[in-house]
């Protein structure tokens, strides 16, 4: 996510955070693509910023490739203390958000026609 100014905003873009008006009026939901229209009424709402979704730049291979990597730093690093429950829980968190990042961030890098991934047994998207 990345905080820009309205001038620096184009059409096309998606709004990280929904906007709304002092008084709780919504304006624009998060996930709404940025219009020529959407602008316009922004600016008269006197709103300055927006917070958009931002492209890291990395291929799926590469997005797969980094999640793999931190499994295995991640396994490193709870190896000594298989029976400390807090810090199994710690570390089951960690994967849980994880594999969350992996899943928004190859569902913003998919062609809109594709369809979802594929669930696994355990309830994770299977990799292929």
């Amino acid at each position: 996510m990345k905080r820009i100014s309205l001038d620096k905003a184009v059409p096309g873009q998606v709004l990280a955070e929904k906007l709304t008006r002092p008084d709780g009026v919504l304006l624009a939901n998060q996930g709404a693509e940025v219009t020529e229209g959407l602008l316009r009424m922004l600016a008269r709402q006197n709103i300055d910023t927006i917070l958009i979704e931002e492209a890291d730049g990395r291929s799926a291979e590469e997005v797969m490739a980094d999640y793999e990597n931190f499994l295995a730093g991640l396994e490193a690093r709870f190896i000594r203390v298989k029976g400390q429950a807090v810090l199994m829980a710690l570390k089951k968190t960690m994967i849980f958000l994880a594999e969350k990042d992996r899943d928004e961030t190859l569902a913003l890098l998919a062609p809109p026609d594709d369809p979802p991934p594929a669930e696994s047994p355990a309830g994770s998207p299977a990799r292929g």
